[in-house]
């Protein structure tokens, strides 16, 4: 880690012609001399104090990893680093800091990554971009059928059948009252892809946190509609990925005549 730059104490003022000259001389004196020092600072935050080295023995597998680094490195929680092979960058780990002490060097890495195999004890440490978690499939719900609106929530479509509910990013609740709600547990990049029919030309589609539940959806305000999925009596849907929030509700939102089963909604967190 670079030393603290020398403070610039230089003042030349206009004011006071009898020093001005000597000001001037003082203060380009101190930006010559500090010259390395911003040199030393810059290399060390483009660099040097995330990059190192350990012999620490480690096996390439997933999991908290702790090893031993240079010390007065600015590794902090939450970082994401690579742990490559110094023979072979081929073979590498990648994580975040669970934990460093920069006194004597001692590191936690929470791998998530990894790339072949092997327990090798000569590493080079080095700052990373995060690598996306793509999730396959294991964070959906699906649901189809109609099974009328919410008797308070009048244009909240409710579904007939729960055909798939995996995972804890998302929780699907049905209420003859309230009708069918999917709330967001956890921020991410969500597929959502709803379709529906109705008796003549109606609309409908996704609102987002919406509190006009008796509103026909054409008619909500814009910036709660996530997307319209069709207004046909013929079978119509739509679909958008996009990101959202922690706490976001999703619905069905429709104009409260929808009665026909030929309705499914899916919705699934992909990154």
């Amino acid at each position: 880690m670079a030393d603290p730059i020398d403070l610039i104490t230089a003042n030349p003022d206009e004011n006071d012609p009898a020093n001005i000259a000597v000001q001037i001389d003082l203060f380009v004196q101190q930006i010559k001399a500090s010259i390395p020092q911003l040199n030393a600072a810059f290399t060390a935050l483009n660099f040097l104090s995330t990059s190192s080295v350990s012999s620490s023995s480690l096996a390439i597998d997933a999991g908290n990893k702790s090893l031993s680094v240079d010390t007065g490195k600015s590794y902090v929680p939450g970082m994401t680093l690579r742990i490559a092979n110094t023979a072979d960058v081929s073979k590498w780990m990648q994580g975040e800091v669970v934990s460093y002490d920069s006194g004597t060097g001692a590191l936690v890495v929470v791998v998530t990554h990894t790339n072949g195999s092997g327990t090798l004890s000569a590493w080079t440490v080095s700052l990373s971009a995060r690598i996306p978690v793509f999730y396959t499939g294991d964070q959906k719900i699906i649901v189809y059928g109609d099974n009328g609106h919410g008797s308070t929530n009048t244009r909240i479509r409710r579904f007939a059948t729960v055909l798939t509910n995996l995972g804890s990013n998302i929780t699907y609740a049905d209420s003859a009252t309230l009708g069918g709600s999917f709330t967001i547990n956890n921020s991410g990049i969500y597929s959502i892809n709803y379709s529906d029919r109705g008796n003549d030309a109606n609309s409908y589609g996704v609102s987002i946190n919406s509190g006009q539940l008796t509103t026909n959806f054409i008619s909500i305000n814009e910036v709660n509609k996530l997307f319209l999925s069709g207004g046909s009596s013929a079978a119509t849907g739509g679909g958008i990925v996009t990101y959202l929030t922690s706490g976001d509700v999703l619905r069905s939102h429709t104009d409260g005549s929808m009665s026909i089963s030929d309705t499914r909604f899916q919705i699934e967190r992909i990154l």
